[in-house]
């Protein structure tokens, strides 16, 4: 279920969204007292003298703004404009937003009404935990924030009340879902998210970045059957809500708990980009000051190019494992690409056939002072004749060490030939020596693929696949060694 999260406090905050959405959205009850503030009058007045009457090219902070455009309002719907910014304050975790920040804020404007805030349990620091980290967007364009929860909760209201039934009750969270993407900024508002993970915590995920959603979803795409991963050519989010749940289904069967979340870092490390860039950037950022130190330098092949790049451009032809002609990556590969058949009983690595596919990588070497080379290794798995699937969650570094460096090359020097079976390197129609060399793990080693062979779902994981690449890569050092 999508409302675990690992902390204690989960609970309390979903018991405060759940109490807006029963008191607030489908009634018209406050959340902190018993007063009738949520109605559609006291929402449309209150929308109408914040969106109506901008305050702009200004340097005062969101509150000074607001208490000017609430000069004057009536009481209801000055505690009003407390309550939403309440509700807006549920979502954000401590380390954008801590609690008694939230509690202050809401404190602060329900008092210009000249009444002391109530003593609700609801402004502890349990409901106010926040749930994660929604961005800094998120504050910086609060205003925007609070406009489109207003504007949602009066095109709820402004619905037939028999319609409104059939929006949460009508096959949920799904029509409900489809209603709210219908709405006006619902495809760049962070809040359409939230809402939703206040209003169906069992089915949404907690986290507000569409592009988090897309790491997620291409990261555990292979584990949907092909006729329920995402057909369209833009996917928008609700595409990748229904596909993120699926992909939480199979989780929870192959883990065999219902309590896991995509943040944890069980399961953060195997989509979340920046992780996993992190990783390799602790390695490198020690062998650049190694190298630096005497007179050379790390060349990385394939450093700036995110898998993001290959997925969209469809760099991988899915009937060759190799890259596509249109793609143009065959003279200046930025990664090496290795088959893992999975249509044998025993896993085995190996090199596409021709194409020169032992070409594993290109680097700037005209200064004559590159002292190693790291290339990235991306495993495509072969499903069935013709047929592949990158594993582009999966990376491995094979590092190379040079003595005294390498001859000066270009600025994009391909290294042209690297025989696995021998361990000779060649570079610059020569086979070069080197010192060192080394596999190097980018991920843990009980992380899964999963793909569909003939009408079975076949499973690996990267402790295998390791060893796979171990026995098809040789090295053959210069008077170094190998790890």
């Amino acid at each position: 279920m999508a409302r675990w999260t690992g902390h204690a406090e989960i609970a309390s905050v979903l018991d405060a969204a759940s109490r807006w959405r029963t008191r607030c959205f489908e009634q018209s009850i406050s959340a902190l007292t018993d007063r009738a503030l949520w109605t559609l009058e006291n929402l449309n007045d209150l929308l109408l003298r914040f969106a109506g009457h901008p305050i702009d090219g200004s340097n005062r902070d969101f509150l000074d703004k607001l208490k000017e455009q609430l000069n004057q309002a009536p009481a209801p719907v000055i505690q009003l404009a407390a309550e939403a910014l309440w509700f807006l304050f549920l979502f954000p975790s401590p380390s954008l937003m801590k609690a008694q920040t939230k509690r202050e804020q809401v404190q602060t404007v329900w008092q210009w009404t000249g009444e002391q805030a109530p003593n609700s349990p609801y402004l502890d620091d349990a409901h106010l935990a926040g749930v994660g980290h929604p961005g800094t967007a998120y504050m910086t364009y609060r205003y925007a924030e609070f406009e489109y929860l207003l504007r949602i909760v009066i095109a709820f209201k402004s619905t037939p009340q028999m319609d409104q039934r059939r929006l949460l009750q009508d096959n949920p969270p799904w029509t409900f879902m489809e209603w709210l993407d219908s709405q006006p900024g619902s495809d760049r508002r962070l809040e359409r998210n939230a809402l939703l993970y206040f209003m169906f915590p069992d089915e949404f995920e907690r986290n507000t970045s569409r592009d988090h959603r897309r790491q997620i979803y291409e990261a555990f795409k292979n584990k949907l059957p092909e006729n329920e991963r995402i057909k369209a050519r833009t996917k928008n989010n609700g595409d990748y809500d229904k596909a993120i749940l699926a992909i939480r289904r199979v989780l929870e069967k192959e883990l065999g708990t219902t309590e896991l979340d995509f943040y944890q870092d069980s399961l953060n490390n195997q989509w979340f980009a920046e992780y996993k860039d992190a990783k390799r950037k602790s390695f490198t950022s020690w062998f650049d000051e190694f190298f630096s130190d005497r007179g050379l330098q790390l060349n990385q092949s394939g450093r700036d190019t995110k898998i993001q790049k290959l997925q969209e451009k469809k760099a991988i032809s899915t009937e060759t494992g190799y890259w596509t002609d249109e793609s143009g990556l065959t003279a200046k590969p930025p990664r090496w690409l290795i088959h893992f058949d999975l249509t044998q009983a025993n896993l085995a690595a190996s090199v596409p056939e021709g194409r020169q596919s032992r070409r594993i990588g290109f680097a700037n070497t005209k200064g004559g002072d590159s002292g190693a080379l790291a290339v990235r290794i991306l495993g495509v798995a072969k499903t069935d004749v013709g047929t592949f699937e990158v594993i582009d969650t999966w990376e491995w570094l094979l590092l190379f060490c040079f003595p005294g460096g390498l001859k000066p090359g270009s600025a994009a020097q391909t290294f042209d030939d690297f025989d696995p079976v021998t361990g000779e390197l060649t570079y610059m129609g020569e086979q070069v020596p080197y010192i060192f060399s080394a596999l190097l793990t980018e991920n843990t080693a009980e992380e899964t693929f999963t793909a569909t062979v003939g009408a079975q779902k076949r499973m690996i994981n990267y402790r295998d696949a390791t060893a796979a690449l171990t026995k098809l890569i040789n090295v053959r050092t210069n008077g170094g060694g190998d790890a």
